[in-house]
C-alpha cells in the first residue's frame, strides 16, 4: 500500500484473542458464582449468553443502549433463559458481570502473530494506533498483555469520544487525534461491519482479518493471519 503512514488496529479478536479468553472467563464465572447448583447444563447457559451478548453489542455499536445496560442485561437474559427464577436475578447478573470482567483480564491469550506484527510495523516506522468499542479499563489492560501497549501511540475508544464504530464520528475523531489524512490510514480488523465498513466510510484503506471464514469483498485486502499483513505493508 503506497502512501500509508498510520495504522489503526482493532483489539478484540484482532490483537487480543477475545473469543478464547472469554470462553475461559465465562466458564470460571459460572463456577465461582455457584450457578452449577441450579443449572446443570453449562453449555445451554453459554449458548444463551453468547446469543444475547451478540445482539446487545449490535445495539450498543449503533447507539441503541448504554454500556451499563449491556453489561448487566446480557447476564439477566442468559439467567432467565436458563430458568433462573429467583427475585435477585438483577443482583446476580450484576455480580456475574463484575466477576466475568475480572476473570477476562486475567487471561492473556493473544491472537497468533500479534506482537510479531506490531514489532514489524514499528520497525517500518508506521504510527500504530488501536481503535475499539470495548470499555476503557478493560481494553487498556488487554493491550498490556504481552507488552502490546508499548507499540500503541493512540488508543481510541468509543467510550472516550461518545461514538461507536461503525459510525463515522469515531473515525473523524481518530484522524484528528493522530493528525493523518484518510488516504494515509489503513484499518486492520476482524469485523466486516464495525471495522471494515466503518473505515471505508471514512475514506481509509482496509485489511480484513478473516478469522471466522466470513467473506468481506469490500475490504481492500483480506488475510487469514496477522503475519500475512507483512506482505501488504
Amino acid at each position: 500500500m503506497e502512501g500509508i503512514t498510520t495504522v489503526f488496529i482493532d483489539i478484540d479478536d484482532t490483537l487480543w484473542w477475545f473469543s478464547r479468553n472469554s470462553e475461559v472467563a465465562l466458564e470460571t464465572t459460572f463456577r465461582l458464582m455457584g450457578c452449577s447448583e441450579w443449572c446443570h447444563d453449562y453449555k445451554a447457559f453459554h449458548d444463551h449468553y453468547e446469543h444475547f451478548n451478540h445482539d446487545l453489542w449490535q445495539l450498543y455499536n449503533h447507539g441503541g443502549i448504554k454500556k451499563e445496560v449491556l453489561e448487566v442485561r446480557r447476564f439477566e437474559q442468559a439467567l432467565e433463559a436458563s430458568k433462573y427464577c429467583c427475585d435477585d436475578v438483577d443482583e446476580l447478573a450484576a455480580a456475574m458481570n463484575t466477576c466475568y470482567l475480572d476473570q477476562l483480564i486475567k487471561n492473556h491469550h493473544l491472537m497468533p502473530g500479534a506482537v510479531d506484527l506490531l514489532q514489524y510495523l514499528h520497525g517500518k516506522g508506521y504510527q500504530i494506533n488501536a481503535i475499539s468499542n470495548g470499555f476503557k479499563g478493560v481494553q487498556e489492560r488487554k493491550l498490556e498483555a504481552g507488552g502490546m501497549n508499548r507499540y500503541i501511540t493512540h488508543l481510541v475508544l468509543s467510550e472516550d469520544c461518545g461514538i461507536t464504530k461503525p459510525r463515522r464520528g469515531i473515525y473523524d475523531y481518530a484522524m484528528q487525534l493522530c493528525g493523518a489524512e484518510p488516504q494515509q490510514i489503513v484499518m486492520i480488523g476482524d469485523d466486516p461491519t464495525t471495522d471494515i465498513a466503518g473505515a471505508l466510510g471514512a475514506g481509509w484503506r482496509t485489511i480484513y482479518l478473516n478469522v471466522r471464514d466470513e467473506a468481506c469483498p469490500s475490504a481492500h485486502h483480506t488475510v487469514s493471519s496477522l503475519l500475512e499483513v507483512k506482505e501488504i505493508l
